[in-house]
C-alpha cells in the first residue's frame, strides 16, 4: 500500500515539472519585438481573476501606462503572492507646463514703476504736511519762490507750454522780466541756477492745478514787497547737550531754542515826498507891452502811514501842505503874497468786504498856515483856521493797484457830515459857506472822495484828487493835479492844476462860481 502512494506522487510530481518545464521552453522560444509595448488604457481595471487562469505573470507598473517588453520575465509561482478581487489602476500623466523667461528688461521696469509709486505717494504725504520743517531745504538764494508769499510766476506755464524757441505770451507780466533770461547766455553758474529754477518751476506748476485759491499775486506784486531786514529777524543758536535733551524731554511736542527762529512781522509802512520849487519872471521897465518881473517859490510836503493786516483790516493817514509866496510890485502894501497854503490831514479805516472793496470810514480836516490879505488893503481874507473844514463819511472805499504803476481808491460816502467854521472876526464867513453872523455851519450830505497816482512812463507821474460834496441843495467839488516831470532823482519840473466849484458863496455879479488856478515851476524833488 505504501509502495502505490509513493508511486503516485512520484506520479504527479513528475507531471508537475513536465509542465512546468514545457511552458518555460515555450516562453523561451517566443520572443517579442525590441522595445514593444503593451499599451493599457487610462483608468482601466486588471481582473485578477483572469490573472489566475494565465501562466504570464506581470510585474507591479507605478505611474505609467505602457509595459515594455522587457519587462516580462520569468518567475516561480509560489514566489508571487496575488489576493483575489484586487485592481490595479494605472495613473494618468499630466504634461508639465514650459516654464516662462521673463526678460530681464520687463523685471527692471516694473522695479521702476513700483519705486516710483513708492516715491509718489511719500512725496504727496509731504507735500501735503503743512507743519513740514523748512530746514530740509538750503538756504540758497535759488530757493526764493519757496519762501515769499503764494506768488504766480510766469516762467514755469512758460517751460509747460512752450515748443522749441516758441513761448506763450503773458498779458500779466512785462516783457523785461521775460528778457532777463539773456543774461543766462555765457555764464556757467547762471546756467546751473537756471536748471534748478526748471525744477523748482515744475513743482510750482503742480501747485498751481491743485491749490489755485492759495495763489492771489503775480510777479509785478513783488515791486512792492516789503522784506524784513537782518535787524527784524531774531535767531537764536546754541549747541545742545543731547543727555540733557532726553533728560528734559526736549524734542517731544517742543521746540529746543536752536531750532526757533522768530520773525516779527510788521505791518505799517510810511513814506513821503518833499520839493521845492522857484520860478523867476524879469521884465524891463521900458519893455513895449509892460509888465512886472516876479518870483515865485513853492514848497510841498507829505507824509503818509499805513497799516494793512493782508486780511481784513486796513488803516491809513496822511499830511500834506502846500505853500507858496510871489512878488507883488503892483501891491503898495504887501511885498509879496501867499499864492498857495494849503494844510490837510486825511485818515481812513476801512474792514474788507469783497474783493476790492471796504467798509470805510473816513475823515478830513483842511485849514492853511498863514493870512491872506486883499491886493493894496489890509482886508484880511484868510487866515490859520480861518476858514477851516470837517468832513466825516461813512460809506465804501474801492482801491485798485497794478503792477505798482497805478493805484487808485474811490470813496464813497451816502452819509457824510461837514463843518464849516473861522476863527477870525476880521475874515467874511459868508465866503466859505457860512451864513452871515455866524462862524460855523454843519451840513448833512453824501460825498464823493476819489484819489489817482499814476506813473504814466519812468519820468512822468500824474497826482490828482476829485472831491465832491453836497446837501442836496448846494454843491462844493475840487480837482487837484499835479503832473511831476523827473529829470533824474533830486531834479523835476511841476506842473500844478487846480480847479473849484462852490455855489454856495457869495460871489460879485459879474464873476463865476467856477475857479482856476495853474502854475509851472522847476526845482528840488525828493522821495523816500
Amino acid at each position: 500500500m505504501k509502495a502505490l502512494t509513493v508511486l503516485l506522487l512520484a506520479s504527479l510530481l513528475s507531471n508537475v515539472f513536465l509542465s512546468e518545464y514545457s511552458f518555460a521552453s515555450g516562453l523561451k522560444n517566443y520572443s517579442m519585438p525590441q522595445d514593444s509595448t503593451i499599451v493599457i488604457p487610462a483608468d482601466s481595471i486588471i481582473d485578477i481573476d483572469l490573472l489566475l487562469n494565465d501562466t504570464t505573470l506581470f510585474e507591479e507598473v507605478n505611474d505609467t501606462d505602457t509595459l515594455k517588453s522587457d519587462s516580462l520575465v520569468n518567475t516561480k509561482i509560489d514566489s508571487v503572492m496575488v489576493k483575489k478581487q484586487d485592481s490595479i489602476k494605472v495613473k494618468p500623466v499630466v504634461p508639465k507646463k514650459p516654464e516662462e523667461v521673463i526678460p530681464q528688461s520687463v523685471i527692471e521696469l516694473n522695479k521702476m514703476f513700483s519705486d516710483y509709486r513708492k516715491y509718489s505717494e511719500w512725496a504727496q504725504d509731504r507735500w501735503d504736511d503743512i507743519y513740514l520743517s523748512l530746514s530740509e531745504i538750503k538756504m540758497k538764494a535759488d530757493y526764493f519762490k519757496f519762501v515769499v508769499p503764494l506768488t504766480y510766476y510766469s516762467k514755469a506755464f512758460e517751460e509747460a507750454s512752450g515748443i522749441d524757441d516758441w513761448i506763450p505770451r503773458d498779458i500779466i507780466v512785462d516783457d523785461s522780466l521775460r528778457k532777463a533770461s539773456m543774461l543766462e547766455e555765457g555764464m556757467p553758474k547762471m546756467q546751473i541756477s537756471s536748471e534748478l529754477d526748471r525744477k523748482i518751476n515744475r513743482q510750482l506748476l503742480d501747485f498751481y492745478v491743485n491749490y489755485p485759491e492759495l495763489v492771489l499775486k503775480n510777479e509785478n506784486s513783488l515791486l512792492d514787497l516789503d522784506f524784513l531786514s537782518s535787524k527784524e529777524m531774531t535767531s537764536a543758536y546754541k549747541e545742545e547737550n543731547i543727555i540733557s535733551l532726553i533728560d528734559n524731554n526736549a524734542g517731544i511736542g517742543q521746540m529746543s531754542g536752536s531750532e526757533l527762529l522768530v520773525l516779527k512781522p510788521n505791518f505799517w509802512t510810511s513814506g513821503g515826498s518833499g520839493y521845492l520849487q522857484f520860478s523867476q519872471n524879469y521884465i524891463s521897465a521900458n519893455w513895449y507891452k509892460g509888465g512886472e518881473s516876479t518870483k515865485s517859490l513853492l514848497s510841498g510836503f507829505s507824509w503818509q502811514i499805513k497799516y494793512d493786516d493782508k486780511q481784513k483790516t486796513q488803516f491809513e493817514t496822511k499830511l500834506e501842505w502846500k505853500l507858496g509866496f510871489i512878488t507883488a510890485p503892483s501891491d503898495t502894501v504887501h511885498t509879496y503874497k501867499a499864492n498857495n497854503d494849503l494844510l490837510r490831514l486825511t485818515s481812513k479805516l476801512g474792514y474788507k468786504a469783497i474783493q476790492n472793496w471796504y467798509y470805510t470810514l473816513s475823515a478830513e480836516f483842511q485849514t492853511q498856515f498863514f493870512s491872506s490879505y486883499a491886493t493894496n488893503s489890509d482886508d484880511l481874507v484868510s487866515a490859520l483856521f480861518s476858514p477851516a473844514t470837517l468832513n466825516i463819511g461813512l460809506g465804501m472805499d474801492y482801491k485798485f493797484i497794478k503792477d505798482g504803476k497805478v493805484n487808485l481808491s474811490v470813496l464813497l460816502n451816502p452819509l457824510n457830515y461837514t463843518l464849516y467854521s473861522v476863527m477870525s472876526d476880521e475874515v467874511d464867513p459868508t465866503k466859505f459857506n457860512i451864513k452871515e453872523g455866524h462862524k460855523k455851519e454843519s451840513v448833512l450830505g453824501s460825498r464823493v472822495n476819489a484819489t489817482l497816482t499814476w506813473k504814466i512812463i519812468p519820468s512822468l507821474l500824474w497826482e490828482s484828487k476829485f472831491s465832491y460834496t453836497t446837501n442836496y441843495e448846494q454843491v462844493l467839488s475840487e480837482w487837484e493835479n499835479t503832473f511831476t516831470f523827473v529829470v533824474n532823482k533830486y531834479l523835476s519840473t511841476k506842473l500844478f492844476v487846480h480847479a473849484r466849484y462852490d455855489d454856495g458863496v457869495s460871489k460879485e455879479p459879474d464873476q463865476s462860481y467856477f475857479q482856476f488856478q495853474e502854475l509851472f515851476s522847476f526845482g528840488v524833488n525828493y522821495t523816500w
